[in-house]
């Protein structure tokens, strides 16, 4: 009988933390005594000056002061994920600093909006790039400190499933994302390490108020009501303790969940 597994003074990457799902997973993970690397963009005070995300280094740090405040040691870390150089880094910085790595959580994603027959190669392979090429590179460099008893959670997405207009480069990365933990799953088996995937259906994110809903032409609060049979959306949250189940039960591996309020059960 494998028993659950003990999730304290564990140390877990997590990308794409300074965004709400980030933030979820974090927090689930330090309530269960994990210590966290926050990985993003714009989060180093140098790049905090002139990044594109100027909020990412004050969210991140106001982050890393709750998880402080819940007995985590959380420290923030500046990275490109599509870049493989710095994504060494950050997990060679990780075991350096905070002594060993043994939950990723690869969680850094990126959308816009597009027909294909109006989008261009460069929004293509910006999508691709964070969303699939990112969790390859953060999977490769961190596998060697897994080994023996790891995990590695990815977000993919109820889009990898069912697709939806407009956004054809990012359903195809989170299908991807499906297909790559599914074969790590597997090459990883024999080293104990578990490998599964979160496929969040709608939360109030960003990506829904900014992009998705306004592109629609609907309103958040009736997208909620029209498409999901439990009328109510998906919070951060639930994707944290997804993740922590995921850290803390190991036999499950190869899965891909959804947490949607039954979105896809009613279409498929």
């Amino acid at each position: 009988m494998v028993e659950e597994h003990n999730l304290d003074s564990l140390v877990a990457i997590v990308t794409g933390a300074a965004g709400d799902i980030g933030g979820g997973i974090t927090r689930e993970l330090a309530k269960e005594g994990c210590d966290l690397a926050l990985v993003d963009l714009g989060v180093s005070e140098e790049a905090a000056e002139s990044d594109t995300k100027p909020d990412n280094r004050e969210h991140a740090l106001e982050l890393a002061d709750e998880l402080n405040s819940l007995g985590a040691e959380a420290r923030l870390i500046e990275c490109d994920v599509t870049d493989a150089e710095q994504v060494r880094d950050m997990v060679e910085t990780t075991v350096e600093e905070l002594g060993s790595l043994d939950i990723l959580a690869s969680n850094a994603g990126i959308i816009s909006y597009s027909p294909v027959e109006e989008m261009d190669e460069g929004q293509w392979d910006a999508v691709m790039d964070v969303n699939a090429k990112g969790v390859f590179l953060c999977a490769r460099a961190a596998i060697p400190h897994l080994k023996g008893g790891g995990t590695i959670i990815n977000t993919a997405s109820i889009a990898g499933e069912i697709g939806s207009k407009g956004i054809a480069h990012y359903s195809a990365s989170k299908h991807s994302v499906m297909a790559l933990t599914k074969t790590l799953a597997l090459e990883l088996a024999e080293d104990d390490v578990t490998v599964n995937a979160i496929c969040p259906g709608i939360v109030d994110t960003p990506m829904w108020r900014d992009v998705l809903t306004p592109a629609s032409g609907e309103a958040y609060e009736d997208t909620i009501q029209r498409s999901i049979p439990l009328h109510r959306d998906q919070k951060p949250e639930d994707m944290g303790r997804l993740a922590v189940f995921f850290a803390q039960n190991r036999n499950i591996t190869g899965e891909a969940v959804k947490v949607d309020g039954g979105i896809t059960q009613d279409v498929l």
